[in-house]
């Protein structure tokens, strides 16, 4: 369960660095597509009772 989580974790940090990339240059599809995929790694994390807290409030609004 421990190689899960942490790679669960380093998903939703790749995922939030290239949203944050995607923001910078102005790309709307996919910062969009980035969005949906931390979404979906939030929503397994919640599933599998893993905490996430620290990335702090994610907002994914494009």
């Amino acid at each position: 369960m421990r190689e899960f989580v942490l790679t669960l974790h380093l998903r939703i940090h790749d995922s939030i660095t290239a949203l944050r990339r995607a923001h910078a240059i102005g790309d709307d599809d996919l910062a969009t597509s980035q969005a949906g995929e931390i979404e979906d790694l939030v929503e397994i994390a919640a599933r599998h009772g893993i905490d996430i807290a620290g990335y702090g409030s994610l907002t994914l609004s494009v």
